[in-house]
């Protein structure tokens, strides 16, 4: 059943509409991973991430300076958001760093142990009642996802801390976002995120600039590396948008299991754009990948359903 959630604004589960926005993510979400693998062996990961951050501040700061009343822009408390801007901030210079040292299919995967640990958090830290069914569809997605990745985890070397460390930070900024969903309008959330995304790059490309060091130092990009780097911009903050919303409407446990359809994406990506072709456990694994999320998306919506006609 649909529960408001008490908070500054107001805002009602609506677990239909937060499915289908998580599937607009995960077509959107791979466009922008692929230009950062091909831009991962000319630029830093921390300058792509100062680029998307830039691009998001500017449209989204445009929206709010026309559409949100002045007195709004300040909510209270401002921390959350100003933490969950940094735990994203860390997260996405972390992922954009496995993309430039690991095939996208292999980054990509070993990042989604996020919807176990944004499950895990929804349930420790949220309360949220997270039954056998929706545990049984995420670790079904986490199984798709290892036999994507193969057995020999050697293979991919220390670059794979890197994903799975941007799986633990945009995991607990999931998590945030559940918790303090009704603190602001959508666009305040994403504002928020862009300036401090702004702030740690600056700081983060600075110091590199001053101490030479390679790969944190910025790079004047190609006209080429531009187009690429406004196309994570505009592709980001789309598919950025659309899960925050998501996770503001549903509960990350209804969520999590949808994301690993994302790897799909992400593997036929792979094969038009970089040549990788997909092994029988590759393939194997994302057959499961789309049966739990089907599976998920036809127990929710018949779930509700019933609850709807009970409710009348």
């Amino acid at each position: 059943m649909n529960k408001p959630r008490k908070s500054n604004e107001s805002i009602v589960d609506n677990v239909g509409l937060a499915i289908a926005l998580t599937l607009i993510f995960t077509v959107f979400a791979p466009v922008s991973e692929t230009s950062a693998k091909l831009l991962g062996g000319t630029l830093p990961a921390t300058q792509i991430s100062f680029v998307r951050f830039a691009f998001h501040f500017v449209l989204i700061g445009l929206y709010i300076a026309v559409v949100i009343p002045h007195g709004d822009w300040r909510p209270r408390p401002l921390w959350p958001l100003l933490l969950r801007g940094a735990l994203t901030t860390l997260g996405t210079i972390c992922i954009y760093a496995g993309l430039a040292v690991l095939p996208m299919v292999d980054a990509v995967a070993i990042f989604f142990i996020q919807p176990l640990i944004l499950t895990a958090l929804s349930a420790l830290v949220l309360g949220d009642h997270v039954s056998w069914f929706r545990w049984g569809a995420v670790c079904a997605g986490m199984i798709g996802a290892l036999l994507i990745i193969g057995p020999n985890f050697n293979s991919i070397g220390w670059g794979a801390l890197f994903p799975a460390l941007a799986a633990l930070l945009h995991g607990t900024s999931g998590m945030m976002v559940r918790r303090w969903s009704g603190l602001a309008p959508l666009p305040l959330f994403q504002i928020y995120t862009a300036m401090v995304g702004i702030a740690i790059t600056t700081i983060i490309l600075t110091g590199g600039w001053f101490m030479a060091t390679p790969e944190l130092t910025p790079i004047i990009p190609s006209l080429w590396e531009f187009t690429l780097l406004s196309l994570i911009g505009l592709v980001s903050m789309a598919s950025t948008m659309t899960l925050t919303q998501a996770l503001r409407l549903a509960p990350p446990s209804i969520i999590s299991p949808l994301l690993y359809i994302h790897i799909v994406w992400s593997s036929i990506i792979g094969y038009i754009i970089f040549d990788y072709i997909p092994s029988f456990r590759t393939v194997t694994g994302a057959t499961l990948v789309i049966s739990a999320g089907l599976f998920v998306w036809w127990h929710e919506t018949r779930h509700n359903k019933i609850q709807t006609s009970v409710a009348k």
